[in-house]
């Protein structure tokens, strides 16, 4: 484990699978002071800035493909942090825009911190449906945090929507319908708080921009911060609702990940989400049961699944039942399911699970689950996951076309 010495104003930057313990000193990660008598972990595919304050030394720890360079001076822009100051003289609602990789998930902790320091209060709101950071992958969430955080990705949604993919690019209407949704919620439980706002990294195209003019007009934000240049329509668009606007430069040092990274990172997301499951039997005249294409009976439920076993053979090139409910007991032997998302009795979004059982003969599923409260609501998604977050098969197709219930 190698001890590290980092000059007053140069940044330590830890690449995960790793770790810093302060042994001595003052540092900081985008604004939250770095507790010497707790240990800073980094997941695998992230990164972290350790700022030092004053002079510290730190003792490192890291894995395969983990590791960390001494970066001469702060690897956080200027700009970023004068923006910061600014929206949280006052609770202000600020969205952040840019690409993937970009620094997106950096710049809006940096601004939550900074709220959170001067307003005691502020909340982070995740519509990144790839590659969230306090919800399920295909989900949308919120969280309220009354103390500044090394991580978003330690906490927990306290609130969420259902959107059904990992990506808005093919079901941009679902995306807003969501948000739209999220946003209300948001309005009676939070209305006033300093809120932080990620955007999702789809940028590219006539098609995500208007997106994101659409998600500008849903949320109102008092700023819109990008990491780079802002389309003509959205500064238009921005002019509009009297939002004000800045172009930011990119961090110093972005951890750039491919595409099976950020796969990976979307399985490891899943995974702890499904952690500590248990299977769960629940009769079907308990629970309201529907698809995400809005299909409300057993079966528009029952044709839901097969389809997307028939895309999964077909795909795979294995031989598997075309009977959904014959289909989804093989796949299960195999720790396999329909990712699901699940409501409560007052229709609150709660938590996914894995459908692996779908029996009408005797009128029952059962559902992989670690969400241990009351089930009133099942929503059968399109997408056949295992037990340790792996995306089995995915197809957008079978969900472009609808509506989200």
């Amino acid at each position: 484990m190698p001890v590290v010495r980092v000059k007053k104003g140069d940044t330590l930057m830890l690449y995960g699978p790793a770790s810093a313990l302060l042994v001595e000193g003052r540092a900081s990660v985008l604004g939250c002071p770095l507790n010497p008598r707790s240990r800073l972990i980094v997941k695998s595919w992230r990164s972290r800035p350790i700022y030092a304050e004053r002079d510290f030394v730190a003792d490192i720890a890291y894995g395969e493909s983990g590791g960390y360079d001494i970066i001469e001076g702060d690897t956080i822009p200027e700009e970023w942090k004068a923006l910061a100051e600014k929206a949280s003289e006052k609770p202000s609602k600020v969205c952040v825009y840019g690409g993937v990789d970009s620094g997106k998930t950096t710049l809006a902790t940096l601004i939550l911190n900074s709220m959170i320091k001067r307003l005691k209060l502020a909340v982070y709101v995740d519509l990144d449906l790839g590659q969230s950071s306090i919800c399920p992958p295909t989900t949308i969430g919120y969280v309220s945090l009354r103390a500044p955080t090394f991580d978003i990705s330690y906490h927990r949604m306290e609130g969420g929507e259902v959107v059904g993919y990992t990506s808005p690019t093919p079901i941009a209407e679902a995306h807003l319908k969501a948000v739209g949704k999220l946003v209300g919620k948001l309005a009676k439980k939070y209305g006033g708080v300093a809120t932080s706002i990620d955007l999702d990294g789809w940028i590219s195209g006539d098609k995500a921009i208007e997106h994101k003019r659409e998600l500008i007009r849903i949320l109102k934000p008092d700023y819109l911060a990008s990491i780079g240049e802002i389309p003509d329509e959205i500064r238009e668009e921005c002019e509009r609702l009297s939002t004000a606007y800045e172009a930011l430069p990119p961090p110093r040092e972005v951890r750039r990940r491919d595409q099976s990274a950020r796969r990976k990172l979307r399985e490891l997301s899943y995974e702890r989400f499904l952690r500590k499951s248990v299977v769960r039997r629940i009769p079907i005249s308990w629970i309201n049961l529907s698809t995400i294409t809005d299909g409300t009976d057993l079966r528009d439920v029952k044709r839901h699944i097969e389809a997307i076993i028939q895309g999964y053979a077909e795909e795979s090139f294995e031989p598997i039942e075309q009977d959904a409910e014959k289909a989804l007991n093989e796949l299960a032997k195999n720790g396999v399911g329909v990712l699901s998302y699940l409501k409560n009795p007052d229709e609150v979004f709660v938590g996914i699970g894995l459908l692996i059982d779908f029996n009408t003969r005797e009128g029952y599923i059962r559902i992989l689950t670690p969400y241990k409260g009351t089930i009133r609501h099942v929503i059968v998604g399109a997408i056949l996951l295992s037990i340790q977050g792996e995306e089995v098969y995915s197809n957008p197709k079978i969900i472009m076309l609808s509506n989200i219930s």
